[in-house]
């Protein structure tokens, strides 16, 4: 790896005037998973709302992290092809097989088998994996080639296209008042500083200005290195962006700086936006002057009692400091028309629950209690107002030690403002390397969903579950090397079969790992599938 970090490390000295111009050398190759680092569903965000419809498409941002190519793609993937191949019984396999003319459950046959559609027991067309491979890719079976799969069966990619080199992570904004899986995508980039954009449609065809220019997003669709004429405070985004969240409305746009003590905000309409940027994000503001290397960002549900006047809440961790920020996004009156928006530190919560408390690295919320008392109050104003003050679990990667660190908000709401200050009571040990955490949904032995907290530990090649419920890890997955990126899909629509599955993102070898989080099945806890060929790093060959 001593290669890959050395490029890296040459590409961030030069970041400030890109590392290289995306014309120049070897076009990256759409079909092909390399080095992920972003996923995301296209579904609306489940904090500020129950979700009641099963997302159709994973999308995957590849970081082109060696140099090999002159730049980064993203990716578009077919879900209901993904879980096609998901069974209980040979009955669900009818036709899931591509060309074979028969198909078969493999688990049904041995309980150890994968659960999912082949053409023969245990896995068809894809073969075994030798015992050699299973300790770098887990699964009994080989991978699936996402364009031609090995079986015949329909490609599970979409579209493609072409972005900077050097992504950092990945969301998806539903577009307010359009048909649902309509919306955009947002992508920190390192390699040229910007924020990349797209527009995707409910059929998962991705938009961004690439038609005519050889599959590569148009710098229409790359935000933050315009001053003259993106912002009116002659503004730049600063190197080295990495980790984003947004409102629910895709509005406010929040993004880290891994090197500077800055956080930047964006700000555009996804509906009916008659600016002049035709409803591209534009820079608006940076904030300076934060503890250096943030990293984690989320943004604080808006309580539905909440008037026109509230100001929204973000979370930020640091790797330098031992802190939580809560920074408010408001406007400025009196001097500019319309009123400019920014940032504003509103409060620090001390990371004391563990020796050191420092080095945190993804942060997540899970809001569950108040969206589901939001949820059953209808319009009854006194009934939101009781909701508000549902205190939110917070949960931390942090590293000095590897724990998870375990709080809630301490929640003080009015119409017009709050403060979601975490208050930290407890830590969980974990292996080496945590660094993202998700909140997301399994389902558990009695066929029910129930809540998890899964951190992803990028060097010790773990998932930890934690049960909010027990306030006890349950759950150990192990993976391939370098997992970084997670979504998890958890059928909410009681398809047949029934499903709840992660996909992972492995940095290293470069391809997602399909994980299955059904807690009936024996498999439970496993990758049971591999979408795209693992690879291993050029500098290891």
């Amino acid at each position: 790896m001593a290669a890959l970090s050395r490029a890296a490390l040459l590409c961030a000295a030069l970041v400030s005037t890109s590392c290289f111009s995306p014309s120049d050398g070897v076009e990256p190759p759409l079909s092909r998973i390399y080095y992920p680092v972003g996923l995301a569903l296209n579904v609306p965000d489940t904090r500020w709302r129950p979700l009641t419809r099963n997302p159709t498409h994973l999308y995957v941002a590849n970081s082109n992290f060696d140099l090999q190519f002159n730049g980064g793609t993203l990716q578009s993937y077919d879900l209901t092809r993904v879980r096609g191949r998901i069974c209980n019984s040979d009955a669900d396999c009818s036709g899931k097989c591509g060309n074979a003319t028969s198909c078969v459950c493999a688990s049904a046959a041995d309980p150890l088998a994968p659960p999912w559609c082949v053409s023969a027991a245990p896995c068809g067309d894809f073969g075994t994996k030798r015992s050699a491979q299973l300790k770098n890719v887990p699964g009994t079976c080989g991978f699936i080639d996402p364009v031609n799969p090995q079986d015949g069966g329909e490609s599970l990619v979409v579209d493609s296209v072409e972005i900077g080199a050097f992504a950092t992570d990945l969301i998806y904004r539903e577009r307010p008042g359009a048909p649902a899986g309509e919306g955009r995508l947002f992508a920190p980039v390192r390699g040229d500083a910007t924020l990349h954009w797209l527009d995707v449609n409910p059929d998962g065809v991705l938009e961004c200005g690439q038609n005519g220019n050889g599959q590569e997003c148009d710098d229409f669709h790359r935000s933050g290195d315009d001053p003259e004429e993106e912002n009116t405070r002659g503004q730049r985004l600063p190197t080295e962006p990495y980790g984003i969240d947004a409102t629910e409305d895709g509005e406010s746009i929040l993004v880290t700086h891994q090197t500077e003590g800055k956080v930047s905000l964006f700000k555009h309409g996804l509906a009916n936006d008659a600016s002049e940027f035709s409803g591209a994000p534009r820079l608006e503001f940076v904030q300076e002057g934060l503890p250096s290397r943030p990293i984690g960002i989320v943004a604080v549900p808006r309580p539905r009692a909440a008037d026109a006047n509230y100001e929204q809440a973000f979370l930020v961790t640091y790797r330098n400091a031992s802190q939580v920020d809560q920074l408010r996004l408001t406007n400025e009156f009196g001097t500019v028309s319309p009123p400019r928006s920014f940032l504003y530190p509103s409060g620090a919560a001390r990371i004391a629950v563990n020796s050191l408390g420092y080095d945190s690295r993804g942060i997540a919320l899970d809001t569950s209690e108040r969206v589901a008392c939001e949820a059953g109050c209808g319009e009854n104003v006194t009934c939101l107002q009781g909701c508000a003050t549902k205190q939110l679990g917070v949960y931390i990667a942090n590293r000095t030690p590897e724990t998870l660190l375990i709080g809630k908000t301490n929640t003080v709401q009015n119409q017009a403002a709050s403060s979601d200050l975490p208050v930290f009571s407890d830590s969980m040990d974990l292996s080496v390397g945590p660094s993202r955490v998700v909140v997301g949904q399994i389902i558990d032995a009695q066929g029910k969903l129930a809540t998890r907290v899964f951190v992803v530990c990028f060097d010790s090649r773990l998932i930890f579950g934690y049960d909010p419920a027990s306030g006890r890890i349950d759950t150990r997955i192990f993976t391939g090397r370098g997992p970084h990126s997670l979504v998890i899909d958890a059928d909410r629509e009681h398809t047949a079969p029934e499903y709840a599955l992660g996909y992972v993102g492995h940095f290293t070898d470069s391809y997602i790992g399909v994980i299955d989080l059904d807690q009936r099945r024996r498999s439970y806890g496993t990758i049971v599938m591999n979408l795209g060929r693992p690879q291993e790093p050029r500098a290891q060959k």
